[in-house]
């Protein structure tokens, strides 16, 4: 491998100079400034309308798991009111069978 001479590297320290100015200056010019202010707008767009929608989220979580008790609060209502109508109309067959056999009282179990 060549050594380099002290013009070469001159001429590389001078390319490496111009580089980082040329870096410094184009990332400085109103384009790219624009550009980075438009992605920041964009992200935080999107920030906000991910929350929106983890709200709206958790809200219909809630209001299913309302809906959802509401449910079984319902079926065991309607278990509780099939039951209740059993029993009254065993009662209103047994009350007719006494009336049929002519007794008043309810039978006792021996």
């Amino acid at each position: 491998m060549t050594a380099f001479t002290t013009d070469q590297w001159m001429i590389v320290a001078l390319v490496f100079v111009l580089g980082v100015i040329l870096g410094m200056a184009f990332l400085a010019s109103p384009k790219w400034k624009r550009r980075y202010r438009e992605e920041v707008e964009r992200r935080e767009e999107a920030e906000a309308e991910t929350a929106r929608l983890r709200r709206q989220h958790d809200e219909l979580q809630s209001l299913r798991g309302a809906a959802d008790r509401d449910e079984a609060r319902r079926r065991d209502s309607e278990a509780t009111d099939q039951a209740e109508a059993r029993r009254r109309a065993e009662d209103e067959a047994a009350a007719q069978a006494r009336a049929r056999r002519g007794t008043d009282t309810p039978e006792r179990p021996a």
